[in-house]
């Protein structure tokens, strides 16, 4: 089999017998297929983007890596990013969209992709990004059989996002009369859907070779924890295009028309029940109770879009999904950043809010709040306390020159926590990738030592 040659601060130390193994094998391109079920489109969501940077950072790697990276779509297309690395678009077998049209990403029901499957044998690897959905059933039933390994690494909490959607389409389609409390309550549809969702990834977790770790979030990394390789998937950040140095207020103003003086709250993602953005009405307008000038900004669309308008007027912006650009420059022009989701596993805003020199709040039991818990500039806050927002909302607007110095915390807490999108192939992706690929299939998950900090 093929194999990469692996960075040299990632060698024996880290990875001992799994690491030998891999470089006995001839210092040629490992060939990568990384299947990503859902929607390829400029509004996607963060696990989308997450896996464009990486295979943009991959086109560097030409002599390491031939990178593929699926994604769902209503045509079929193939996109090269270089010679080495590409996008490949097929449509869904069966998507959600044929049954329900107000879910946050639309996926593919199917249990078996024939088009996937038919690329499968052109890779040392697969990567699956989930463990529900047609991709990764097709990917685990075709590598079971033809002994290719499997590497996972799982970016939501899938079983709490669905039994929080599920929950809510009960609830617009039956107010909250006798029909909602019986399918919700008394039948508890929302928790047997998430339940079902728990017994797959466990499934899908049996039949991996390698897990990446912080998978699914806090409830599921306690029940499914001693599945991984001890390495995480992390995410990067582009520090050049991410800056302080993009700040400008005027320009921010102009442009998105908001009124000099505003003490500006930022938001990006989307905007829905599972990111919990149903937080950012009530909590902006008890802070506006104060007197002080706060305006909310939401940069992203979703079904809560039309709420927040009737709920704030004037008091809020919503320009929709914005291109990299100006999104960079949004960033660095606002003055405080909020995040209310509780179910992201890893969240790409909060480190682009961060990098451009932006305090954050971060809403307590997502990964991202574990993760930055150590960050000076980050200060994490129930979920379901609007008026807990609401108290450090006004608590920046009373000091906004404090919160620009806390700024400073929070770009230098970047420079040396988070590493570059390069970075987080060379360290945390392509050990695991060859490691996986030395192995080929086991009986049971194959483990890497635990790496310090993971």
């Amino acid at each position: 089999m093929d194999g990469a040659v692996i960075d040299s601060d990632v060698g024996p130390a880290k990875f001992g017998a799994g690491y030998a193994a891999a470089a006995r094998f001839p210092a040629r391109p490992l060939k990568i297929g990384v299947l990503v079920d859902l929607t390829f489109s400029p509004d996607a969501g963060g696990h989308v983007k997450c896996w464009e940077r990486i295979a943009e950072a991959a086109t560097g790697f030409a002599d390491r890596l031939d990178l593929t990276v699926h994604f769902s779509g209503p045509a079929a297309r193939r996109i090269e990013l270089s010679p080495s690395v590409r996008y490949v678009v097929m449509p869904p077998v069966f998507s959600t969209r044929r049954l329900v049209r107000r879910v946050p990403d639309h996926t593919d029901l199917g249990l078996w992709h024939a088009g996937l499957a038919r690329r499968l044998p052109d890779y040392n690897v697969i990567h699956t990004t989930d463990a529900f959905f047609c991709y990764a059933r097709t990917a685990t039933r075709f590598a079971r059989r033809h002994g290719v390994p499997v590497v996972s690494s799982i970016h939501t909490n899938t079983p709490e996002y669905a039994r929080i959607t599920v929950d809510q389409i009960l609830g617009s389609l039956f107010g909250d009369g006798r029909a909602y409390r019986l399918t919700s309550r008394s039948l508890a549809i929302p928790r047997r859907i998430a339940g079902l969702l728990e017994r797959r990834l466990y499934r899908h977790l049996e039949k991996a070779t390698m897990a990446m770790a912080s998978y699914g979030g806090a409830p599921l990394a306690g029940k499914f924890g001693g599945w991984d390789c001890g390495v995480s998937l992390r995410r990067g950040i582009d520090r050049f295009l991410f800056t302080p140095v993009k700040r400008d207020r005027a320009w921010f103003e102009a442009h998105f028309g908001i009124a000099p003086g505003q003490f500006v709250v930022m938001y990006a993602g989307k905007l829905n029940g599972g990111k919990n953005s149903q937080l950012l009405g009530p909590a902006i307008n008890a802070a506006r109770q104060s007197g002080l000038p706060i305006h909310l900004f939401c940069a992203g669309k979703g079904d809560l879009h039309d709420g927040l308008r009737t709920e704030l007027g004037g008091a809020v912006t919503l320009p929709g999904v914005l291109d990299q650009d100006e999104l960079s420059r949004a960033y660095a022009s606002a003055d405080l950043f909020v995040f209310p989701s509780m179910i992201d596993e890893a969240g790409n805003a909060p480190v682009e809010a961060l990098a451009s020199g932006l305090p954050v709040l971060l809403a307590d039991g997502s990964g991202v709040a574990r993760r930055m818990g150590d960050c000076p500039a980050a200060r994490i806050l129930p979920g379901d306390a609007p008026l807990a927002w609401a108290e450090a909302i006004v608590a920046g607007a009373m000091t906004p020159e404090a919160c620009r110095e806390v700024g400073v915390l929070a770009r230098e807490y970047i420079e040396t926590h988070v590493p570059s999108w390069s970075q987080v192939l060379a360290e945390d992706l392509l050990p695991v990738w060859q490691a996986a690929a030395a192995v080929r299939w086991p009986k049971k998950p194959h483990y890497l030592p635990r790496r310090g900090g993971s």
